[in-house]
């Protein structure tokens, strides 16, 4: 479907980053009298309306050798001219609210947290022949462990990797499927599944388009998000509301957003990553539980209530 009666689709002419940012941008706003600006992360340096911005997260800071050199110095540059600029920052999770309190000096009144969730397709359970039909487009069988997300060192996919070579003497048809498109330093991740002569149960499915999410999802035995730091971590929902236990990271916002409803563990650990996959293959009552409690928690987000709160501070900021 296209945009609602109330939208209106303007499209800009296709440039680079920063002169979209910092020279179409606050024309555009002028030549069409925009009442507010909501932009991601970095905004232009002026623009004749209030700003808002969503920074989901500032990772960099905690872990800066898992972002680019380059990107990293342009954040740390261009982010504190847009803060002070903005009326309002939202950001995905207190998690991330502390963050930029912390290593950018934020003021905390300026700040909404705001929740992202989990589309409802995820809550539907789809049929067997649905699930087989897509599963076998890519190979699959039911019954693995999945991983969802842009592959890159934040993900903390290196140890994970070890986990699995030490799981699989212990679980019988251990398999792990990494679906998600390559960002950046990935050629190590293939280097090391064959170190650790993992090529027989490690799938790389690249990018999986998102109608063929659901069915991924609920193929999966037990879904595995042991990131190093998150703004949100929308997989865990996703994986949640599709019905399957989840293993996730006891630090940032990973911790927040799973509740009680998710096994935690520490990112930085393999053998905590490893015990922890290990008791939810080996446990058929603890996956039921946690099947049972993510489901519970996925319920409480949804993207109604997100708009709803974005529209607030639009409220807010115009005033």
């Amino acid at each position: 479907g296209g945009f609602p009666a109330n939208f209106r689709l303007i499209r800009l002419p296709k440039l680079s980053r920063w002169l979209y940012t910092g020279v179409l941008l606050p024309r555009a706003c002028a030549v069409y009298r925009v009442d507010l600006l909501h932009v991601q992360y970095i905004a232009p340096l002026t623009t004749p309306c209030p700003l808002v911005t969503t920074v989901h997260d500032v990772h960099w800071k905690r872990f800066p050798e898992t972002f680019p050199t380059r990107d990293r110095l342009l954040m740390d540059i261009f982010l504190p001219l847009t803060f002070r600029r903005a009326t309002f920052i939202i950001t995905d999770s207190h998690a991330s609210r502390s963050d930029l309190v912390h290593f950018f000096c934020v003021p905390p009144n300026k700040i909404r947290v705001i929740y992202l969730a989990a589309e409802d397709r995820f809550f539907r359970r789809l049929s067997e022949g649905e699930r087989r039909s897509v599963l076998e487009r890519y190979g699959l069988t039911e019954g693995y462990v999945l991983f969802v997300g842009v592959i890159q060192p934040r993900k903390n996919l290196e140890r994970l990797l070890h986990a699995i070579a030490l799981l699989r003497p212990r679980v019988e048809c251990c398999r792990l499927v990494i679906v998600g498109k390559p960002g950046w330093k990935t050629q190590g991740l293939v280097q090391l599944v064959s170190e650790l002569r993992l090529k027989e149960c490690v799938r790389f499915t690249g990018y999986v388009p998102d109608e063929d999410l659901p069915a991924i999802y609920q193929g999966a035995m037990v879904f595995v998000y042991p990131a190093l730091w998150e703004g949100f971590g929308l997989p865990v929902l996703e994986a949640m509301a599709s019905g399957v236990p989840v293993l996730t990271s006891n630090t940032s916002s990973l911790r927040e957003i799973a509740e009680n409803a998710a096994m935690l563990v520490d990112p930085l650990s393999v053998r905590d990553i490893f015990e922890g996959l290990q008791r939810l293959l080996t446990d058929e009552g603890l996956r039921d539980n946690l099947r049972q409690q993510g489901l519970e928690r996925a319920r409480k987000f949804s993207w109604r209530k997100t708009a709803e709160e974005t529209l607030r501070v639009y409220g807010s900021a115009e005033r």
